[in-house]
Formats: C-alpha cells, sequence, structure tokens
C-alpha cells in the first residue's frame, strides 16, 4: 500500500509540474503550432511573430501574422495581421476540446492577386479544402476519429470577429498598381460547437469560407475588365510613341503615369 501511495504522489507532482510548463510555455506553443498547422492546412508558409497571452486570465494576442502567397503568385503574401486578439478558457488547455471564448481579427491588410488560373484566394481556398478532405473530415466520409487523432486537439470558438480589413487588389496587367477596397467586417459564433469540437482544418475551413466571401464581395465592385482595357490602350500607346522614335525614357515615365491616373481615376486609390 505505502508504495501505491508514493507512486501515487510521484504522478501528481509530475502532473503538477506539467501544468506548469504548460503554463509557463503556453504563448510559444502556441506561436509553434500556428505556424505548424497554418502551413500544413494552407500548404503555404505561415510566419508568427510572438505570442503573448496570460496563463491565469487566458487574455492575449498573435503579432505579426503573415500568410504568403501560394506559387506562381507575385506579390509577397495573402494576409497580413498585425494583432490577433484572443480570448481563451484556461480550464480546457489539458482537455481534448479547448475553448476560444474569442478571436479578434482590427485592420487586416489582405492581397487579391488576379492571375491566369484565377486569384490567390482562391488558390489558398483550395488548399484548404483539399488538406480537410485529405483527413477524411468531410461529411459522411474517412474515419473520423482517425483523422482527429492525426491533427490533435479540438477546438471551439465561441465568437471570430474580424473589423476595419482592406483588401489590395493587384493583377498583372495594372503594371504594379494596385487598388484597395474596403473589406465587409465578419462575425462567426459558436465554431465547432454542435459537434462538440472541431478540429484546426475545420476552423480554418469556415473562418476561411466567410473571408473569401467577404473577399469576393469587396472586389466584385472593380470593374477589372475596364482597369485593363485602359493598361492595354496605354501600352498600345507607349507602342505607337516608340514607333515615331520618342524618347524611351520619356514615353515609360509618361506610360506610368497615365496608367496611375487611369487606375485612380476608376477606383479612388
Amino acid at each position: 500500500m505505502k508504495r501505491f501511495v508514493i507512486v501515487g504522489g510521484v504522478l501528481a507532482v509530475m502532473g503538477i509540474v506539467a501544468v506548469f510548463i504548460l503554463m509557463t510555455q503556453l504563448g510559444p506553443i502556441i506561436t509553434r503550432a500556428v505556424e505548424h498547422f497554418g502551413s500544413a492546412i494552407t500548404q503555404t508558409r505561415v510566419d508568427l511573430e510572438e505570442t503573448e497571452i496570460s496563463a491565469s486570465s487566458g487574455q492575449g494576442a498573435l503579432r505579426g501574422l503573415r500568410v504568403s502567397n501560394p506559387e506562381n503568385f507575385k506579390t509577397e503574401s495573402a494576409f497580413e495581421f498585425s494583432e490577433v486578439g484572443l480570448m481563451i478558457d484556461v480550464s480546457t488547455l489539458t482537455q481534448p476540446t479547448v475553448v476560444v471564448k474569442e478571436v479578434l481579427i482590427e485592420g487586416p491588410e489582405i492581397t487579391y492577386e488576379l492571375g491566369a488560373g484565377g486569384s490567390n484566394i482562391d488558390a489558398i481556398k483550395k488548399n484548404i479544402d483539399g488538406y480537410v478532405k485529405s483527413l477524411g473530415l468531410q461529411e459522411g466520409k474517412g474515419d473520423k476519429e482517425k483523422a482527429a487523432a492525426k491533427e490533435g486537439k479540438k477546438l471551439i470558438i465561441e465568437k471570430f470577429s474580424l473589423r476595419d480589413g482592406k483588401v489590395n487588389v493587384s493583377a498583372a496587367f495594372l503594371e504594379g498598381k494596385t487598388m484597395t477596397v474596403r473589406l465587409p467586417n465578419i462575425e462567426l459564433r459558436d465554431i465547432g460547437k454542435t459537434k462538440g469540437g472541431a478540429s484546426p482544418g475545420e476552423v480554418s475551413k469556415q473562418m476561411f469560407a466567410a473571408l473569401n466571401q467577404a473577399v469576393s464581395k469587396a472586389v466584385s465592385g472593380l470593374d477589372l475588365g475596364e482597369a485593363k482595357k485602359l493598361v492595354e490602350d496605354v501600352a498600345s500607346g507607349v507602342k505607337d510613341e516608340l514607333e515615331k522614335g520618342g524618347d524611351p525614357k520619356d514615353v515609360l515615365e509618361k506610360a506610368g503615369k497615365d496608367v496611375g491616373a487611369a487606375v485612380k481615376g476608376l477606383f479612388g486609390n
């Protein structure tokens, strides 16, 4: 009996030490998890500068979160969030399902790059959908218990809000110019709650679907076809001027100003 008491005491102490380590290293743990799962889910590079979080209150922030573009896109990133506010229920950190009371993103900067095969946002959405499908997380398909074990802990996000964002629109025919539009605000409630928790892939898919819808709504007001025509007209003018013997430096400088004026006239940027 004495031996079992000693063993039980040792296990209890080990448990306390494990919880202490978890609490004191919570920030770096979250940073590594965001970079690891974020990169795997989006199939792009995800970088996070730091995570600051209180082990007692669960309040904190992710700072310097950046999602790079998939291959074949020229702009540096798709999403840049200077700060993402968090409120975690710390009592659930050692449970199979972690409850995040709130995720708040203010002033995000999103780059929508239109390429020959579609946009970078479409490409990332396709990557996320493929990741979720590969784990058998779609409704009615695959071994969900196996998929859940592969992804680790489940999540419940009680409130997700995105406010005051902007979308920078880029396309090859704009010759490096961009158009900026306001991103509609987003608010989601109880992500994963009805299922008792969702995998990081499922959570990402639901959040990104809402974000993709908001980006599409913002960009839909832009007449990209008209912008392309204006730029093509400027390019045609450059060719004519050069054929007439115009100074290349002067012609190209004027063309750059013309493109900028055309874009500004159409979209106010």
